[in-house]
């Protein structure tokens, strides 16, 4: 039992590391970008923690079955920030158009991504979970390789468990959040009348996140390699 409380601490502690937390607050807006729909928010919220529970999984798989790590360690490092830059501005161009089409209630190419964004709501989030989930800062490897290092350790089947309360401790969080944020809002007498224009702005809001956050691991991917 103390092993998976300290896997649920490490994942916990990830996400509160100031390299992490504005990627945490990145996903909670976007969970978040459609208050009105309890159901959604919870459905988008669940499949982001598993696609972060699935991901901290399969990148542990061939350490607990006995590869060595500095390999894996090197293609995290090297790969994570430049993919998780790509799939950032990517969100943050297809919130900026679906929330012009709420806004404007514009049709053509904008309606055809609203119907997409309403379609595939569960896949974005999934996927950002996993985006998010490889994008290691180098000094945060350290509680990812912690966790394997004890899962290693452990006996069958306890060992194929840390990853998952790894995972768990990761993304939990964000989705109790984001949860108790929507539930506030809609249940707020003053919020209730105002919640569906604020929607609107919010995607706004989140698709600025997305893109500042993108562009500027952009910039930094690219000063690393000049300088």
């Amino acid at each position: 039992m103390m092993a998976l409380f300290t896997a649920l601490l490490l994942g916990f502690l990830m996400i509160l590391d100031p390299c992490t937390l504005f990627t945490s607050i990145a996903a909670i807006s976007y969970i978040d970008r459609e208050m009105q729909n309890r159901r959604r928010v919870l459905t988008t919220g669940i499949m982001f923690v598993l696609g972060k529970l699935v991901t901290y999984f399969l990148l542990s798989v061939p350490f607990i079955m006995g590869a060595q790590t500095d390999r894996i360690h090197h293609l995290l490092e090297h790969l994570g920030e430049p993919l998780l830059c790509v799939f950032m501005l990517l969100c943050g161009i297809l919130l900026l158009v679906v929330g012009h089409h709420h806004h404007n209630h514009d049709h053509g190419m904008s309606k055809w991504l609203q119907d997409v964004d309403d379609r595939s709501s569960w896949l974005w989030a999934f996927m950002l979970g996993i985006f998010f989930a490889i994008a290691f800062c180098p000094h945060r490897l350290i509680y990812f390789f912690t966790m394997v290092e004890m899962a290693i350790t452990m006996s069958t089947p306890l060992n194929w468990l840390l990853p998952i309360v790894f995972g768990l401790g990761t993304g939990l969080p964000i989705l109790i959040l984001a949860w108790v944020i929507c539930y506030s809002a809609v249940n707020t007498q003053v919020l209730t009348t105002k919640v569906k224009h604020f929607e609107k702005w919010f995607r706004y809001v989140c698709a600025t996140l997305f893109l500042g956050y993108g562009i500027y691991l952009g910039v930094h991917i690219l000063l690393e390699h000049v300088l």
